[in-house]
C-alpha cells in the first residue's frame, strides 16, 4: 500500500461501430431524442474554429450494467453518431476518494474480461434500431474498435504529473498495457516515454490500447481519443471492404473466352463496382478528416499525435492507401481489357459487315 488515493477521476471505455455509408442527423434527432454534441470545451486558449463540422448527436443511456469476475457495476453509457456512418459508444465509470491499488485494479478488471464491449455494442444496437431509417445503406457491422482512458483528476496527497509518474511507474504501465505483471526496467522505460505534460499538475500517457491521464481539465482530452477510436474503426472498416473487392476482382482478371462477348461487355459490371467502392472509401474518409481538425491547439495535437502513433493509425491509413492504388490498377487492366474487347468487337461487327455485303451481291446476280 502506497497511500496514494484518486481523489476524483473516470474509467472510460470507448467502442467504435460502423453502421452505414452516412447518416441523416437531422433525422436521426427526431428518431432518438438525441442532441448536439458539446465538441471541444476550449478549456486551454484554442481558436473558436476548433470544432466538429457537423456536430455528432449525442444519445445519452443512463446506467449500463456490466459484469467484472464477481463485480457488478453500473456505468454512464452514451453514444455518438458521426454523419459519417459511425456510432461511438461512452462509457465510463465515475471515481471518488478511491485507493490507488483499487483504482487499477479495477480498471484492469473491468477491460479483461471483455464485458465492456459486449455492453456497448448491446447499447449501440439499441440506438441502430431507432435511427436505422436515417441511415443510408444500414448495416451494422461486426467489427469494433476499442480503447481505453483511465482518468485521474485529483490525488491525495497532492501531487505533480512528475511526481505520480517517478511514484507510481508499474501501476501506470499495467494501466496502459491491460498487464497485470511486474515489468523490466528496459520495457518500463519504453513503455512510459514521451509523456505528455501541460501543466505542473498533468500528466498524458498512450500505449496501443489505453490511456492514461492525470488532468483535472480533461474532457477536451476524451473527446479527441474517442474520435481517434472512431477513426481507427473506419480504417479497419475501409481495410476490410478493400480487401474483399481485390480478392473478389481475382476472378474477373483471368483470361478467358465468352461466347457472347459481342453481345454483352463482360467488364461492365466488375468496373461500376470498383468505381464505387473507391468513391465511396475516398468521400467517407475525406469527411473523416475534416469533422475534426486540432490545428492551432498544441496541446490537442500533440495527445492526438502521440495516441495515433501508438494505435498504429498511421500504418492502417498506408495500408487503405495501398490497397485503393491496387483497385486503381486493376481498374486500370479492366479498362484497356474493355477497350480491347469493344475494339475486337467493332473489328467483327466489320468484318461481318463486308461478308454480308459480299453474299448479298453474290446473290444479286
Amino acid at each position: 500500500m502506497n497511500g496514494v488515493r484518486v481523489a476524483s477521476g473516470h474509467l472510460f471505455f470507448f467502442a467504435a461501430y460502423d453502421a452505414g455509408f452516412e447518416i441523416a442527423l437531422d433525422k436521426a434527432r427526431t428518431l432518438c431524442e438525441a442532441f448536439d454534441a458539446a465538441g471541444i470545451a476550449g478549456l486551454r486558449p484554442a481558436p473558436p474554429h476548433l470544432q466538429y463540422r457537423p456536430k455528432p448527436l449525442v444519445v445519452p443511456m443512463g446506467g449500463v450494467p456490466v459484469s467484472a469476475g464477481n463485480r457488478s457495476f453500473s456505468l454512464d453509457g452514451s453514444v455518438k453518431i458521426f454523419d459519417f456512418g459511425a456510432l461511438s459508444v461512452t462509457l465510463a465509470l465515475p471515481v471518488r476518494d478511491l485507493p490507488w491499488e483499487e483504482y487499477v485494479s479495477t480498471a484492469l478488471a473491468i477491460a479483461s474480461e471483455g464485458g465492456p464491449e459486449k455492453a456497448a455494442r448491446g447499447v449501440a444496437e439499441k440506438v441502430f434500431s431507432r435511427i436505422r431509417p436515417a441511415v443510408s445503406r444500414p448495416m451494422l457491422a461486426d467489427l469494433a474498435e476499442e480503447y481505453c482512458l483511465w482518468h485521474a483528476a485529483e490525488f491525495s496527497p497532492s501531487m505533480t504529473g512528475t511526481q505520480a509518474l517517478d511514484r507510481l511507474p508499474q501501476d501506470i504501465a499495467r494501466l496502459l498495457t491491460l498487464e497485470r505483471g511486474a515489468f523490466s526496467a528496459p520495457a518500463l522505460e519504453e513503455i512510459l516515454r514521451c509523456p505528455i505534460r501541460y501543466f505542473e499538475n498533468d500528466l498524458f500517457l498512450a500505449d496501443w490500447n489505453a490511456a492514461f491521464v492525470y488532468d483535472p481539465k480533461f474532457q477536451d482530452t476524451v473527446e479527441v481519443l474517442e474520435f481517434l477510436n472512431v477513426q481507427c474503426l473506419e480504417l479497419r472498416f475501409f481495410d476490410r471492404v478493400l480487401h474483399e473487392a481485390i480478392d473478389g476482382m481475382a476472378e474477373e482478371l483471368r483470361p478467358r473466352r465468352r461466347l457472347f462477348r459481342v453481345l454483352r461487355d463482360p467488364y461492365e459490371g466488375p468496373m461500376r463496382k470498383l468505381s464505387q467502392i473507391r468513391t465511396d472509401v475516398s468521400l467517407v474518409r475525406e469527411r473523416i478528416y475534416n469533422t475534426l481538425k486540432l490545428v492551432g491547439d498544441a496541446y490537442l495535437a500533440r495527445v492526438y499525435e502521440e495516441a495515433r502513433k501508438k494505435v498504429g493509425a498511421e500504418k492502417h491509413e498506408g495500408t487503405v492507401r495501398d490497397q485503393l492504388a491496387t483497385l486503381t490498377d486493376i481498374y486500370t487492366v479492366l479498362n484497356n481489357r474493355a477497350q480491347a474487347a469493344r475494339s475486337e468487337t467493332l473489328e467483327l461487327i466489320i468484318i461481318l459487315l463486308i461478308a454480308l455485303e459480299i453474299v448479298m451481291g453474290l446473290l444479286r446476280r
